[in-house]
């Protein structure tokens, strides 16, 4: 019964949210911020909230609010979160990324890889493109979020885990603190405390 509550519990505090199929909390003023699993597109980040959420412009002029993917960086008010969120400024704000679509979270943010494109790629994936969720884990700026694990290739699962392992002992970003509190525990207190 515990392991029940526990996970519903989890699943109502996360930061995708209960709905996150492609179709959940569809709201049809908003549907441009609906997109396909699997679905890619090229676009602009014109703003970096924290550590994993950005907002994009496509090519079309559409905004979409992008949350990554298996990764969960510390909040801003939580230890490294203004670090985390700095660190993705550097590497995406005003940059061309593409977007890889997972699914459309209950707020209605597209839950997506974010990707540093090649010139001329038309593919959803091509080499020598840069996985900046991946990257976020190396740089010690966001935990693997395993509990999204089984809605990534069994290849990135192989990747995060061994990137969070080795910043981990190479005690980079967010694991230079003596005990780092990982982000959903941190909002699980914060909701305990209202």
């Amino acid at each position: 019964m515990l392991a029940l509550v526990l996970a519903l519990l989890g699943y109502y505090i996360s930061p995708y949210g209960p709905d996150t199929g492609p179709n959940a909390g569809q709201n049809p003023e908003r549907k441009s911020s609906q997109a396909l699993s699997g679905s890619f597109y090229l676009a602009q980040v014109t703003r970096v909230a924290d550590g994993d959420t950005i907002t994009v412009r496509n090519r079309d002029g559409a905004i979409h609010k992008i949350r990554m993917h298996a990764i969960d960086s510390p909040e801003l008010k939580q230890a490294g979160g203004e670090q985390a969120r700095n660190w993705l400024i550097e590497q995406v704000m005003n940059r061309d990324v593409k977007i890889v679509v997972n699914n459309t979270d209950r707020y209605q943010r597209q839950v997506a890889k974010v990707v540093l494109p090649v010139a001329g790629c038309e593919q959803r994936l091509c080499d020598g493109e840069v996985d900046v969720n991946l990257q976020a884990i190396a740089a010690g700026h966001a935990w693997w979020y395993r509990e999204y694990s089984r809605s990534q290739s069994s290849q990135d699962r192989v990747l995060y885990e061994a990137a969070e392992e080795k910043a981990r002992n190479a005690r980079k970003g967010l694991w230079r603190q003596t005990a780092p509190l990982a982000p959903w525990q941190w909002r699980t207190e914060q909701r305990n405390q209202r």
